[in-house]
């Protein structure tokens, strides 16, 4: 993670969430949620993090936040929270749950929703902005997507290395004058983000992204690094992007396949040792998120008329993983 930007530009952000975004709402304080949320921390913003393990909320209260990143390890007082103990209406929320739980994390912050509040949705998969829309307005509602190499190493502390970024826009694609805010304190607080209108061609890019990656990492139980090295599997991943690209294709969303491929062959190299969410789902023994990533490619391409056939195999075998994971948990 590179350093802060200049020190106008982290006070014009600090000004700027005083008035629009004085309370911040990270919801599921897993790895990107504590990655944010500490982030946004230690960029002076007022934060609270709400998650559905109490164990977990209550190290975070003790012990606070924990961040070892290009930058160092800051160690950070954090407030967590189960949503029905938050009080305090949230004028700005980030949602970091799984898509399969979005719509139960939705009600459970109903309460703390204004008409003024903003939801922004980084989560992976396709879908989360229309459950999002089930309980606030749209014109309130953004969506995006982030690389960030975080890895959850125990309640609170995350460990991330290497490059990031964020892309975001409001769903409407309108660019309103708040998601303009929103871009400002993310990028104040080293969270490096761009606003783009193409935001729905730049989610799918994501899918296709994670769908390559870390379907066979949890397949394989495999990091980046080695994947890389082997010409076969660097085959059969260059296959899931192709399909993807076609599925999006088909729903009328332009995808450039070689860009994404120029991201698969960056986290090849530049993340190695990197476990992708869906690889510590199957070796926690939780549920992935594998029906809105590369079961939602299925999905679109049968829409369509077409097959995905290396999706759905892949689709396949990590639902098995996941079966087994979860039995032996």
């Amino acid at each position: 993670m590179s350093d802060h930007n200049p020190p106008q530009s982290s006070n014009a952000a600090a000004a700027v969430a005083s008035e629009v975004f004085p309370h911040i709402v990270v919801v599921g304080a897993g790895a990107m949620g504590c990655y944010f949320g500490g982030m946004l921390i230690d960029a002076g913003q007022r934060v609270s993090l709400i998650d559905v393990n109490p164990a977990q909320i209550d190290t975070i209260n003790q012990r606070g936040l924990i961040l070892e990143t290009d930058a160092g390890r800051r160690e950070l007082a954090a407030t967590a929270a189960l949503a029905q103990d938050v009080t305090e209406s949230a004028d700005l929320v980030i949602l970091f749950t799984k898509t399969l739980h979005t719509e139960a994390a939705m009600a459970s912050i109903s309460h703390l929703l204004t008409p003024s509040s903003v939801i922004l949705s980084l989560q992976n998969g396709l879908g989360n902005a229309e459950r999002i829309q089930k309980f606030h307005d749209a014109s309130r509602i953004a969506v995006g997507t982030t690389l960030v190499p975080a890895d959850l190493q125990a309640a609170g502390h995350v460990v991330s290395h290497g490059p990031s970024s964020s892309r975001m826009m409001d769903v409407n694609t309108q660019c309103p004058t708040w998601m303009e805010n929103l871009a400002t304190v993310f990028n104040a607080a080293g969270l490096h983000t761009e606003l783009d209108r193409d935001i729905h061609s730049v989610i799918w890019s994501k899918v296709a992204f994670n769908a390559a990656l870390n379907a066979v990492c949890a397949v394989t139980g495999a990091t980046p690094g080695p994947i890389g090295q082997v010409e076969e599997a660097l085959a059969l991943v260059r296959n899931m992007v192709h399909e993807t690209v076609l599925a999006g294709s088909a729903q009328g969303v332009t995808l450039d396949e070689e860009h994404i491929w120029h991201n698969v062959e960056m986290a090849l190299r530049e993340q190695p040792n990197h476990k992708p969410s869906m690889l510590q789902d199957i070796e926690h023994g939780r549920t992935t998120e594998i029906d809105a990533i590369n079961g939602a490619i299925v999905d679109a391409a049968q829409r369509a008329g077409i097959e995905a056939p290396v999706n759905q195999t892949l689709l396949q075998l990590v639902k098995l993983k996941q079966f087994l994971a979860t039995q032996s948990a």
